[in-house]
C-alpha cells in the first residue's frame, strides 16, 4: 500500500540530494546522511516489505506493507511519534497549574550553537537549574519538562528552549501540595547569566574565531568582551498564561519534537529550481511566504535533524526518571487524583482509522481479517547510502570528488586540476600519508600497485 510522502519531492527533484552531496558532503555527519537515507527510502521494498493474506479459506486476497524508517528526518513517521508520545504524556503529567516557559537569547548569539549539540545538551541546565535550586531550598520537590527547538519559522537557525513547570511542588517532609511561582525579572536574568558563563567557559568548543563574521574574536579576552556586550542587550523570556493541566503545551511541543523543521504543507510548490516556502510572521501576524533555492532548502531541512541518541525532550524533578516512581504517587496522593490507567500506544492501524478512516488489517473483497503470511528483511541505510554513492562515483567518471578530506586541497586547486595526473587516477585512489606534509600514496587503478607522490 503507497502512502504519499510529500517530503521527499524536496530531495528527489532533479536529484537534489545527489548534487547537495556532491558539493557539501564533506560538511555532512555520517548520522545525518543515514537519516535522509532512510527517510527517502521509507515505505518502499528497499526497508522490508510485509505480507498479509486473507483469513478466509475462499479469498486469495494478499496485501502486502513496506517498512516504515522511523527516522527524525521524516515527517510521516514523526507523525506517529508524536501521538505516542502525545498519549503516554497524558497518563503521566499531574492535573495541576502549569506555567509555560519560553527561553530566548539575542540573535547574535545563535551562531555558537548552529550544530554544536554538546552545548545544545548544556543549555537544558541553564533554564532548569536555578528554578530546582530555589524550590528544592523551599523543601519543594517541582516537576519540569522542557524542550529544545532549533529553528524558527524561517526554518533559520534559533536555539530556544520552552519549559513547563508546575506551579507548586510536592512538599518531600510533610507530603503535601505547595503552591510555588517565579517571578519574570529573576528568572530572566538568572537564564541570561547562566547562558553567558557557559559560552565564557566554552571558548574552545565554540572556537569563534573560524565562524563567519565573527574573525575579529581572535582569543579568550577579546571573547569575553564580546560576550559582555551582548550581556548588556535584552533578553526575552516569555512567561504565557498559566493553565490548568499540562494538555496545551503537549499538543504544541508534540508538533516540532518527532518530526522534521518543515512540514509538506508548507511547501507549495517549485520555480525553475526554487522552493516557496509559507510560514506564520508572529511580528505581523500574517502569513508570508519566502523563495528558496533547492540547495538552501536542504540546508535548512537537515541542519535540524538531531545528533545520534540526543535527548529533544528532558524531565526533571519528581517526573525525573530516577525519581518518578517513588515520588509521582505522593504527587498524586496530595492532588487527591486517581492514578491513571497506562494507555496503549498507537499504533499504525490505530493512526491509519483515526486519520483515513480505513483499517488496513480488512480485505478488501470480502471484508474478513487479514494475517500476517511473511516478510522480506530491507537492506540497512549504510547499505543504501553505499549504494547511492556508488552510482553517483559511476556516473561523474574519474574527476569524481566527493569524500575527499586532506587532498581535496590540492585536487580542487586551478594550478594541479590541469595535471594529466589528475585525469587519469581517481581522487579516491590518493591516501594521505601526513596531516601537514603534501606526500600521498597512490593507487594504480589497473595494476593495484602502490607508487608515491609529493605535492609541492
Amino acid at each position: 500500500m503507497y502512502i504519499p510522502r510529500p517530503a521527499k519531492l524536496l530531495f528527489q527533484h532533479n536529484e537534489g540530494w545527489e548534487r547537495f552531496l556532491e558539493k557539501n558532503g564533506h560538511q555532512l555527519t555520517d548520522w545525518t546522511k543515514l537519516s535522509v537515507e532512510r527517510m527517502l527510502a521509507c515505505g518502499t521494498c528497499a526497508m522490508g516489505v510485509r505480507r498479509y493474506c486473507c483469513s478466509s479459506p475462499d479469498c486469495t486476497h494478499s496485501r502486502f506493507l513496506c517498512q516504515t524508517c522511523k527516522s527524525r528526518a521524516c515527517s510521516s513517521c514523526g507523525l506517529k511519534g508524536t501521538e505516542q508520545w502525545i498519549a503516554e504524556q497524558q497518563h503521566i503529567l499531574p492535573d495541576c497549574d502549569w506555567q509555560h516557559i519560553t527561553f530566548t537569547m539575542p540573535h547574535l548569539l545563535w551562531p555558537f550553537f548552529n550544530n554544536n549539540w554538546p552545548l545544545l545538551n548544556d543549555l537544558f541546565r541553564c533554564a532548569t537549574r536555578a528554578m530546582l535550586r530555589h524550590a528544592r531550598k523551599l523543601g519543594i520537590e517541582v516537576g519540569i519538562f522542557c524542550a529544545l527547538h532549533t529553528y524558527g519559522r524561517q526554518l533559520n537557525q534559533h536555539p530556544h528552549i520552552h519549559v513547563s513547570i508546575t506551579r507548586g511542588g510536592l512538599d518531600v517532609k510533610h507530603g503535601v501540595w505547595r503552591d510555588l511561582f517565579f517571578k519574570k525579572q529573576q528568572v530572566e536574568a538568572i537564564w541570561r547569566g547562566a547562558v553567558i558563563r557557559l559560552l565564557r567557559a566554552s571558548y574552545d568548543r565554540v572556537n569563534p574565531a573560524k565562524l563567519p563574521s565573527f574573525g575579529h574574536i581572535r582569543d579568550a579576552r577579546q571573547w569575553k568582551r564580546y560576550l559582555q556586550a551582548q550581556y548588556q542587550r535584552h533578553w526575552k523570556v516569555h512567561f504565557a498564561k498559566k493553565t490548568r493541566g499540562a494538555w496545551r503545551s503537549v499538543k504544541y511541543l508534540g508538533r516540532y519534537l518527532k518530526r522534521p523543521p518543515v512540514a509538506a504543507s508548507q511547501l507549495r510548490h517549485y520555480r525553475g529550481g526554487s522552493v516557496v516556502h509559507q510560514y506564520y510572521d508572529h511580528n505581523t501576524q500574517q502569513h508570508k511566504r519566502q523563495k528558496l533555492s533547492q540547495e538552501e532548502m536542504l540546508w535548512r531541512y537537515i541542519s535540524h535533524i538531531p545528533a545520534r541518541h540526543f535527548k529533544m525532550v528532558r524531565y526533571y524533578g519528581f517526573l525525573a526518571n530516577r525519581k518518578r516512581g517513588s515520588l509521582l504517587p505522593k504527587v498524586y496522593e496530595a492532588l487527591e487524583m486517581t492514578p491513571r490507567e497506562k494507555p496503549q500506544k498507537p499504533g499504525f492501524a490505530v493512526l491509519m482509522k483515526a486519520f483515513l478512516g480505513t483499517d488496513p488489517y480488512q480485505c478488501i473483497l470480502c471484508k474478513g481479517r487479514l494475517r500476517f503470511a511473511g516478510a522480506v528483511e530491507g537492506e540497512h541505510a549504510t547499505k543504501l547510502l553505499s549504494d547511492r554513492l556508488h552510482r553517483m562515483e559511476k556516473n561523474d567518471g574519474f574527476r569524481h570528488r566527493l569524500w575527499i578530506s586532506a587532498p581535496e586541497k590540492w585536487l580542487l586547486d586551478e594550478k594541479y586540476s590541469k595535471n594529466s595526473f589528475f585525469t587519469y587516477y581517481h581522487a579516491t585512489d590518493l591516501i594521505t600519508c601526513g596531516s601537514s606534509s603534501p606526500l600521498f600514496m597512490v593507487r594504480k587503478p589497473k595494476k593495484g600497485r602502490f607508487s608515491f607522490l609529493t605535492i609541492k
